[in-house]
């Protein structure tokens, strides 16, 4: 027989069901009752933050980390509207994290009442979804639905605003053990007879590119990834949020691409003449001015989230797809064929090039190269280091993904802070 409990207990009972360890949060008047509850279940752990937008970043790290969702709460008004600047971080790294924030009583919504914030309609903008729960009976699968969207497709924010007599309300506890949104089917195979376009145009490409972003960190398609790239010799270009997906000491990592990337990245991108996006959604501090961006070359994107194709580049053959699934049908297909890219010995001399300037003395970042010769003067060089220490990524040779703690977009770096303590 179900349970009869408050929706506060509703929340915990089903955050524990979701197999939520930690949440980070910041008390306040609306969201108490769930602090009331709280005691109740020892199996949630909750880190008290100092400020709600380090909440966010603290369940945004968390979800980077273990791959699962991160989550936070906190309380109405300037509690919530604190949350932004994290939810648009989260939103543009694609990072998964439900957002619990609390809100005045239903009958005093729109009434202009104290600490109250539009959450819903501010945050619609920077959350892959948003609810306003009005019955304690729609709690558990609202929290349920919240965790599927977040996980699920391209991973992004959720935010789920429950007012305080929903917290205190009581209702039976009924835990759903499936979800089905009619208007929400990610798509996860690829279309077959555009893979095998794909395949044929690397095959018959003759300087063509891999263009990796953090999609296939998130899809966990890093061998995959490696697979292809030795099957058809094709030199890597990676995002921001891509570094750590392709072995940084592989002889066919380019590294980083864009403004702040490598030469390299950039020159074999630029006179491609086919560029295989993977999970990546062509970012202006890549592409620059896009009329531009590599004239030559044909363009297959891959990407789970159909929105992100053609939204800034005019793509050739378009995939949308979980990048793991349609990598994998893509190396059957080229070696079905029997060939990876024959005519490809881009990569390869490249590559060479590559470890020959390297050799030599010469260093590939994108913001100015360092010749070993007394031709900078010492402004130079230190306005050069300065700008290193804020935009150039520290190398990775890694292979495990879900680590990285940089962001593409917003990036909220707190340097001022960080400046500040170590000073102390």
């Amino acid at each position: 027989m179900p349970e009869t409990l408050t929706g506060a207990q509703i929340l915990c009972r089903t955050l524990l069901e979701q197999g939520v360890e930690l949440m980070f949060g910041y008390p306040g008047g609306a969201i108490m009752p769930f602090y009331h509850a709280l005691p109740e279940y020892p199996g949630l752990r909750h880190l008290l933050v100092r400020h709600e937008q380090a909440a966010i970043h603290m369940a945004e790290g968390y979800a980077r980390a273990t791959g699962r969702a991160g989550v936070a709460l906190v309380t109405s008004g300037p509690g919530a509207t604190n949350t932004v600047t994290g939810l648009v971080n989260a939103w543009m790294d694609s990072c998964p994290i439900v957002v619990i924030t609390g809100q005045v009583s239903t009958s005093m919504i729109g009434n202009d009442a104290f600490q109250e914030a539009d959450i819903v309609g501010i945050s619609r903008s920077c959350t892959k979804y948003n609810f306003l729960v009005k019955d304690v009976k729609d709690l558990a699968i609202t929290i349920k639905e919240a965790f599927y969207i977040a996980t699920t497709g391209r991973p992004g924010p959720v935010l789920v605003d429950i007012p305080k007599d929903v917290s205190m309300d009581k209702a039976e506890f009924i835990y759903p053990s499936s979800i089905a949104i009619r208007s929400y089917n990610p798509v996860y195979e690829g279309n077959k007879w555009q893979i095998k376009q794909a395949a044929d145009a690397m095959t018959k490409a003759k300087k063509p590119v891999l263009y990796v972003g953090g999609g296939v960190i998130f899809s966990g398609a890093s061998q995959e990834l490696m697979e292809l790239a030795e099957l058809t010799h094709m030199p890597v270009d990676m995002t921001l949020m891509g570094l750590g997906a392709f072995p940084g000491e592989h002889p066919q990592s380019m590294g980083m691409l864009g403004m702040h990337g490598t030469y390299w990245a950039n020159m074999v991108m630029h006179y491609s003449d086919l560029v295989v996006a993977i999970g990546a959604r062509f970012d202006d501090r890549v592409t620059g001015k896009v009329s531009e961006f590599c004239p030559h070359a044909k363009v297959i994107h891959i990407d789970i989230d159909p929105t992100s194709i053609r939204k800034n580049v005019n793509v050739d053959i378009p995939i949308v797809g979980d990048c793991k699934m349609v990598l994998r049908e893509m190396i059957q297909i080229l070696r079905a064929n029997g060939e990876g890219s024959p005519r490809n010995s881009h990569g390869r001399g490249l590559s060479t090039r590559k470890n020959r300037a390297q050799r030599v003395g010469l260093n590939n970042t994108g913001i100015g190269w360092r010749v070993n010769a007394a031709v900078h003067t010492c402004v130079c060089k230190a306005a050069i280091s300065a700008i290193r220490v804020r935009y150039e990524p520290a190398p990775l040779s890694s292979r495990s993904l879900m680590k990285r703690r940089q962001s593409r977009k917003a990036e909220t770096l707190g340097s001022a802070l960080t400046r500040h303590r170590t000073t102390e």
